[in-house]
């Protein structure tokens, strides 16, 4: 029912207001560079709550959980990956306390690579999203987000695994490009409006793009996205281009700027948007602010 209600919010009414960047959150609260987010679910829960529900009160309709490396694969680096199906649930349990409206359980990329590029095969990255989905298909989410994939293989295997281990979930999936001169190309050379069309022919509810671009290039990739498919188009752009300043990644895009991109995006179609590495809670207050939101409306009123 809960994912039948984010679909009824997705697709009818104002453009949803998601939520802004997680992991550059997680690091501005003392994570460590190079420790994996999914280790503070468990160790330090309470700073989950407090970036969810910092989100929520800046304006977010739906927020992330902090899922998006809980996959076998990826957690098997870190020695945790026993305590997958624990680590999805308490994620999804985390952001649900913080009293979003909606929970959107996100899923990123294993970390290993198809051939050429790597040795990965398709039957175990297929496997980990699978278990992966089964995990997060107990638990109480609205909705699931494949996000920043940077190969269009990938990003299909674990459309494919999600939609037959959490059948009742609706599936979102965002690829991440780089914007060249003949347009926006993923790492793996997937051409922009070719790659949005195969995951909607494939059963994703909504596409789109997040990570690696700016909120300008963001909207010059919403024209192309919006022509290329029927669904519903999700953005998420990065806080500007990321700096390495004495050994830490600045991004300085202000908010205000951040935000006038964004409703530009969703006055033009973009049914939701959101934010990326280097947003905080301050860029959703600017985006609800540029988009006349008073406030969020709850699960309820979304319903309806």
């Amino acid at each position: 029912m809960s994912g039948s209600k984010f679909l009824a919010r997705l697709r009818d009414g104002e453009p949803l207001v998601l939520d802004g960047g997680f992991g550059t959150m997680l690091i501005a609260h003392g994570l460590p560079r190079g420790a994996p987010p999914d280790a503070w679910t468990l160790e330090r829960p309470e700073v989950l709550e407090s970036i969810h529900r910092a989100y929520v009160e800046a304006g977010s309709e739906a927020v992330h959980a902090n899922t998006f490396g809980a996959n076998a694969v990826r957690l098997a680096r870190f020695g945790l990956a026993d305590k997958m199906a624990e680590l999805n649930a308490a994620a999804v349990a985390r952001a649900r306390s913080a009293g979003a409206g909606f929970v959107i359980a996100d899923v990123g990329p294993t970390g290993e690579f198809l051939p050429p590029v790597g040795t990965a095969t398709p039957e175990a990255l297929r496997a980990a999203f699978v278990a992966q989905g089964q995990a997060l298909a107990a638990t109480d989410v609205d909705a699931l987000h494949i996000e920043t994939m940077t190969d269009l293989r990938e990003a299909k295997l674990a459309l494919e695994a999600l939609r037959e281990s959490a059948p009742n979930l609706p599936v979102l999936v965002s690829l991440t490009f780089e914007r060249k001169k003949k347009g926006f190309f993923t790492l793996m050379g997937d051409a922009l409006a070719a790659a949005l069309r195969e995951v909607a022919e494939a059963g994703a509810v909504a596409v789109g793009a997040n990570c690696s671009i700016t909120s300008a290039d963001m909207q010059v990739l919403a024209t192309e996205a919006l022509a290329a498919v029927q669904v519903p188009v999700v953005l998420q752009p990065n806080a500007g281009t990321p700096e390495v300043v004495d050994d830490k990644v600045i991004y300085r895009q202000v908010p205000e700027a951040f935000a006038e991109d964004m409703a530009a995006a969703a006055a033009a179609g973009v049914r939701a948007v959101g934010g990326c590495c280097g947003t905080d809670p301050r860029f959703i207050v600017a985006l609800c602010a540029r988009l006349g939101r008073a406030r969020p409306p709850g699960p309820a009123e979304a319903a309806t």
